[in-house]
């Protein structure tokens, strides 16, 4: 399901016989063959995580080339996910989860490539990790969540730019993570 470019497609229709793509439907992106940026972070993180687990270097080169596709989209994007990378421009629809996860990503990977490399995917996870606690975050114990804005589907207003508790999650695995507080439970 990952391209050449490292963007990769939410959900894949193979045929069970042949192994032939016989379509790419949108899922909870924009549309077909468009790049959902959670199904890209999980994809990232996945990736890196399949490396750790198999020391198989295709899925370090895979999460890497997933790794940089994302570092690409979210750099034009002040280091925040938009929900999918090729929507339109307008609506903007953000998605913090798709960031806190990227980030939790890139540190996985950071912990697992040739030193000379490392610098690359932390500074990255860094940068995300401190946008989403400047302008994502939400301290007050009255609401629900901390990481705000995230979007659970395209299009679907009632799920746009709201707490996920998945959010939370990678993001607070995130910043254990550059504590060096982290702990492995996948």
């Amino acid at each position: 399901m990952l391209r050449p470019d490292g963007s990769c497609n939410h959900i894949a229709v193979f045929n069970p016989k042949t192994g032939e793509l016989i379509k790419t439907p949108g899922g909870q992106g924009y549309g077909e063959n468009s790049s959902w940026a959670r199904g890209q972070a999980w994809a990232l993180y996945g990736l890196a995580l399949a490396y750790l687990h198999t020391n198989d270097q295709r899925y370090l080169d895979r999460a890497k080339q997933a790794a940089h596709y994302f570092i690409a989209q979210i750099s034009v994007t002040g280091y925040v996910s938009l929900v999918d990378f090729r929507a339109p421009e307008e609506p903007v629809y953000w998605d913090t989860t798709a960031a806190a996860c990227g980030a939790c990503g890139l540190l996985q990977l950071a912990e697992t490539v040739p030193e000379l490399e490392r610098g690359f995917y932390y500074e990255n996870a860094y940068r995300i990790l401190r946008v989403l606690e400047e302008k994502h975050c939400c301290w007050d114990c009255e609401r629900d969540g901390i990481l705000q804005n995230g979007t659970a589907a395209y299009g679907k207003m009632e799920e746009t730019h709201v707490s996920l508790i998945y959010g939370d999650y990678f993001f607070v695995e995130g910043i254990l993570r550059l504590m060096d507080k982290g702990f492995l439970i996948w």
